[in-house]
């Protein structure tokens, strides 16, 4: 489909709604906060161990001392 007739149909549909008489009460602002705050440290998260295995593919990581102990 065209963008122009996929934009026209989405601005028909958004126009042509009525009322929704929906009730948010004030817990929803706090769950919503909640989850903005989980997406963001679990992507860190995500990127920071992707990051690490990267870096091992190209010989990068660092070991110190204190992981060779427990090696043994």
């Amino acid at each position: 489909m065209k963008p122009r007739v996929i934009a026209a149909s989405l601005a028909f549909i958004g126009l042509s709604t009525g009322d929704a008489y929906a009730y948010l009460d004030p817990g929803t602002g706090s769950i919503l906060l909640q989850a903005i705050i989980a997406t963001v440290a679990s992507s860190l998260f995500v990127i920071k161990m992707y990051w690490y295995k990267f870096r091992g593919l190209l010989g990068l990581n660092r070991h110190s001392d204190d992981d060779a102990s427990h090696d043994q």
